[in-house]
């Protein structure tokens, strides 16, 4: 009896101090992720807003820029960290200069959003 009481204890007390996995609120496609393209890929001719050579075809523009990512693969959901969009804006590839980096939080919402299945929502 005293061994099934110690034993229940334990197991309340390890259950106690379990800490519940931390999910990342949903992320929307058109909400989150355009805006970050808008302010900083898809600026002008030059960087990734209309497809030409000079961006490799890669267009932003809100109209085409998810079209733009699964045709072009730039996002690998079984791999998130492994996505070419991913690492291109992680190690700082991506923007060019003169244009500034994505912050922490801009980069780790795109994450979560390739880690959430990279929805076109």
């Amino acid at each position: 009896m005293i061994i099934a009481m110690i034993l229940f204890s334990v197991v309340v007390m390890i259950s106690c101090t379990h800490k519940p996995q931390e999910v990342a609120p949903a992320v929307s496609f058109s909400v989150d992720i355009i805006p970050i393209f808008k302010a900083s890929c898809a600026i002008n001719g030059s960087c990734h807003l209309g497809a030409n050579s000079a961006n490799d075809e890669i267009n932003f523009d809100s109209s085409v820029a998810y079209n733009t990512i699964v045709s072009k693969r730039l996002v690998i959901t079984a791999n998130p960290t492994a996505s070419l969009l991913y690492v291109e804006i992680s190690t700082g590839i991506m923007p060019k200069a003169p244009y500034s980096a994505l912050s922490t939080s801009q980069i780790n919402l795109i994450l979560d959003w390739i880690k959430q299945g990279a929805s076109n929502n």
